[in-house]
């Protein structure tokens, strides 16, 4: 079972960790992924890609799909409270290009949007990790809008995929090897032990309050040879070239999202050497954690970062309100009309070609009690 601490228990900062409005957080030792800026970026005006926004196994009980509405947006009923995103339509926008977004029906959570955006960063690739041509079963944590889940059944017809989340809120409409339900990572995991060759988490950081546990669980889960993936992002915007203004609005963002995180008992922060300590001590030897960076804006000379940039941006300016109405109305004691007020500020910041931000992504690889981490060093 989770811990009953209502604070977060990991990733949780070092002692020594800069505070979260600052832009000078150490970079891993030996880090040179520097991304290019691109040379004629003197105007602000005139880019399309800154204009303004936007087999289920548990039954489907109306105590899960009665779902709670807050500051005009819809959130999951199940566990109410655990989760702080909206899933309501408005969450399902995913960008297809630096002009357009479609509207995914059965796509309802936030964590969407990043699903194009990493499929982008990482050259199409679903996850790294070897599982072989006939994998018989995955798991997909915090599966959200079951993207992810769906194109892995596809992709591997031979393995049983689940996707678990608090929501049931997936397409009904999916490959006969995929299944979602509607669960809690946090509680005693029901399957058998040994059971899977992949299990899988993205961009879980503001879910999960216990992640020694969630490691722990998963260490028992996965079958002897299996692979365990991580994808996580620190929500601490960073730039190369010190090109935030002072005074800046996306940093003061940042630091009042993890603020509030805080106060309803998890972390947005991921700090490598953290998460190598609790892999440690969830049984896991020889952890070594990289980083990558996911650019935010079209700024990147590289035409592949360029085009990840333009994703990562609209995402940012389309799910900015439902990233942030909740955590700062409900933690912070913000008025809603004052969290829009703030918020047009952060596009503003963010619309800037001047402002060469992007977001630490933390991609972590470990074999089952074998252990052998494969690293993703670099984005091109």
């Amino acid at each position: 079972m989770a811990t009953p601490s209502d604070q977060a228990v990991a990733p949780a900062a070092p002692p020594a960790a800069a505070p979260a409005t600052t832009n000078d957080t150490a970079e891993p030792e030996g880090d040179a992924n520097i991304i290019a800026v691109q040379d004629d970026l003197e105007s602000d005006t005139g880019d399309s890609a800154y204009s303004d926004d936007e087999s289920y196994t548990t039954s489907l009980k109306s105590s899960i799909t009665a779902y709670e509405y807050r500051h005009g947006r819809r959130y999951h009923a199940y566990q109410a409270g655990r989760y702080a995103l909206p899933n309501d339509e408005v969450s399902t926008m995913i960008p297809l290009n630096c002009d357009a977004i479609s509207i995914i029906d059965a796509a309802q959570t936030a964590r969407a949007r990043s699903y194009f955006t990493l499929r982008l960063a990482f050259d199409d690739k679903l996850f790294f990790a070897p599982i072989g041509d006939s994998p018989q079963a995955v798991l997909d944590i915090g599966t959200g809008t079951g993207i992810w889940a769906i194109d892995v059944g596809d992709m591997y017809p031979s393995a049983e995929v689940i996707g678990t989340d608090l929501s049931p809120i997936q397409p009904k409409w999916v490959p006969p090897n995929v299944k979602f339900e509607v669960d809690d990572a946090e509680q005693t995991w029901l399957y058998p032990a040994d059971r899977f060759d992949l299990i899988h988490t993205r961009i879980m950081n503001g879910s999960i309050r216990d992640w020694p546990l969630l490691f722990r669980q998963s260490f028992k889960h996965c079958k002897p040879g299996g692979w365990i993936e991580c994808q996580e992002l620190d929500v601490d915007a960073r730039s190369d070239d010190d090109s935030f203004p002072e005074d800046s609005a996306i940093l003061k963002w940042c630091a009042n999202q993890v603020a509030a995180a805080e106060k309803a008992g998890v972390t947005l922060r991921c700090y490598g050497e953290v998460l190598e300590q609790q892999m440690k001590e969830a049984g896991f030897i020889n952890v070594v954690v990289r980083k990558l960076k996911i650019p935010i804006g079209v700024w990147p000379a590289d035409e592949k970062m360029r085009e990840v940039g333009c994703a990562q941006l609209i995402s940012m300016l389309e799910g900015l309100e439902g990233l942030t109405i909740a955590f700062w109305v409900g933690m912070l004691g913000w008025k809603p009309e004052e969290v829009s007020v703030f918020l047009a500020m952060v596009r503003n910041e963010w619309k800037s070609k001047k402002v060469h931000s992007y977001w630490p992504l933390y991609v972590t690889l470990f074999y089952c009690f074998v252990l052998f981490l494969f690293l993703v060093q670099s984005l091109p």
